[in-house]
């Protein structure tokens, strides 16, 4: 048995044996400090016997009695094959007895097709019981029956819908898909909220019937998962039109890994939105269908003409170049603001003039973007990312940028960032550097690190201050004077230093007015002196004074 994190700091835990006897006592004792375990093989073991008979039982009597436990995940943990199945069944039954699990998920059960009946009985049973459930995921249990049975619990189920079901490698075939559907439509209130689908066996088909629940229905789905499935661009059609016109609170819906779909798929999809634009859900996931030029356009358009950006687009794996990606960042030129606030393109061929014009539009103040993935393209010229990462420094919505593996050294990509989150060449190129970048790819320096947390900070006045006191004032003045001075403030100050040690020909009255003028700051020169050798802040209408001189 371990534990990824010390039992009194977490509330979750792998269980992979009983060596040790502290999440068992845990569990009998009805501790709330325990509320999500992991039943699982150890890492490195898929060769090795699973967990044993006798630790299944004493695993399933204390999870059978405990009030607290909300998430239980079996990860190829029990044995359903005929040899062994008669302790994996008591498992499940003592599971099943348990009320107050919300999140229940089995991964890779061994043995499904040998004693399907008895383990769906016991599945079926903690699923009608059990009110309090949630979630239900099957993953990598592939059985002709996994729908009927499901199908049949939710029947029976007493007590509120579930919220979210899951069937992925679970050889759902068209038919499958039909028979669930019909059920939803015959019981709608039965419907859940979300369902994943990925990795299945259905296709245009299966996605008629889909379709046809939501005409039926309207928004009852909020997530609709279909990866790695079989359907083309008629069965992607049919689909889309009835999200676009009956499905506007969806929020989820990923078409990747369907190779039959290409171009004109997501021109489909595209088409279907594009006459309600603010129905396209504010997460969209399509990957790895190798999208052209004209899908890449057809989808800007569609994303070009809502009234606000969508959270997330994921088009990873999609072989996209300069090309594809300026036709669609093209879209959004004369509105950057529409941007998706997520944009993945991992595993693309992205190149010079893709980079360039990404960078136009992230110095582009209206720019929505958040997160930008483009790790594991093409490498480019050093000058490319300089000004890719250049145009970082006057953004201010950008908090995470990876560009990994793009042909530099890891020292001069660092040291380029370094002087985009925090510039020391004077105070004011500290002040105007990036307070909002808070990730950068997979970032090994430590310095780096503690910039970037820095920035972690809502208040951006704040960390400007803080960039400008710690690298021009820290070495000479002691830095808990300023911690909690407000901008203005912090500028009256330096600027009644400034007048103590250096020669000004400004009056006592014109000092304080430009001292406490509102504005934001703006030119920074001077010292205050030889000795110190420290620079100042004035505000946007303050003189700027050099040795005691206007300048």
């Amino acid at each position: 048995m371990e534990l990824a994190r010390p039992l009194g700091d977490c509330k979750s835990a792998d269980i992979t044996d009983t060596t040790s006897l502290d999440i068992l006592r845990l569990l009998d004792d009805d501790s709330p400090i325990i509320r999500r375990i992991t039943v699982m093989i150890p890492y490195g073991m898929l060769d090795a016997a699973l967990v044993s008979d006798e630790d299944l039982g004493r695993i399933g009597r204390a999870i059978a009695k405990n009030t607290n436990l909300t998430t239980l995940r079996l990860c190829c943990a029990i044995n359903l094959n005929k040899d062994s199945s008669r302790h994996a069944l008591q498992f499940l039954d003592m599971v099943g007895k348990n009320r107050h699990i919300r999140h229940f998920s089995l991964h890779g059960g061994y043995g499904f097709n040998a004693i399907e009946t008895e383990a769906f009985g016991y599945l079926s049973s903690f699923i009608k019981n059990n009110e309090n459930l949630e979630s239900f995921e099957i993953t990598h249990g592939a059985t002709p029956k996994v729908v009927g049975f499901l199908v049949d619990a939710l029947e029976r189920r007493r007590g509120h819908p579930l919220k979210k079901i899951t069937l992925n490698y679970s050889g759902v075939k068209d038919d499958d898909v039909k028979e669930m559907m019909s059920f939803f439509m015959n019981n709608p209130s039965k419907a859940p909220g979300r369902i994943c689908l990925d990795h299945n066996d259905f296709g245009d088909n299966g996605c008629f019937h889909i379709s046809k629940f939501v005409r039926k229905s309207g928004n009852i789905f909020k997530e609709i998962g279909l990866r790695g499935n079989k359907m083309g661009p008629c069965g992607l059609r049919c689909i889309a039109s009835a999200l676009a016109y009956h499905a506007t609170s969806l929020e989820r819906f990923s078409i990747g890994e369907n190779h039959k779909i290409g171009d004109p798929g997501v021109i489909a999809i595209a088409e279907a939105f594009a006459t309600y634009p603010n129905s396209i859900p504010s997460h969209l996931s399509i990957e790895e269908i190798n999208i052209g030029p004209e899908g890449m356009k057809s989808l800007g358009i569609a994303l070009a003409r809502r009234s606000y950006p969508i959270e997330s687009l994921h088009l990873k794996f999609n072989h996209i170049g300069d090309y594809e990606l300026m036709s669609l960042l093209e879209c959004f030129r004369s509105n950057p603001s529409l941007i998706p606030k997520t944009l993945d393109l991992t595993a693309n061929c992205l190149g010079h003039w893709g980079l360039v014009v990404i960078s136009d539009l992230l110095r582009n103040r209206c720019c929505s973007l958040e997160r930008l993935n483009m790790a594991n393209t093409d490498p480019v010229p050093y000058d490319t990312v300089s000004y890719a990462v250049n145009s970082v420094k006057c953004n201010s919505t950008l908090r995470e940028l990876n560009i990994d593996t793009c042909g530099l050294a890891d020292e001069k990509c660092l040291d380029l960032l370094s002087s985009v989150v925090c510039d020391t060449t004077s105070i004011q190129s500290t002040y105007l550097s990036n307070h909002t970048l808070v990730k950068f790819g997979n970032c090994s320096s430590r310095e780096i690190s503690l910039l970037l947390a820095v920035n972690s900070n809502p208040n951006k006045s704040f960390i400007a201050r803080h960039k400008v006191i710690y690298h021009h004032f820290a070495k000479n003045f002691r830095l808990d004077l300023f911690q909690d001075m407000q901008p203005a403030v912090l500028v009256e100050v330096l600027t009644y230093v400034y007048r103590g040690f250096a020669c000004c020909d400004k009056n006592e009255k014109e000092q304080k007015h430009a001292a406490k003028t509102p504005g934001n700051l703006h030119r920074v020169d001077g010292l205050l002196n030889n000795s110190l050798g420290v620079t100042f802040l004035i505000l946007k209408n303050c003189p700027v004074i050099m040795y005691g001189r206007k300048k």
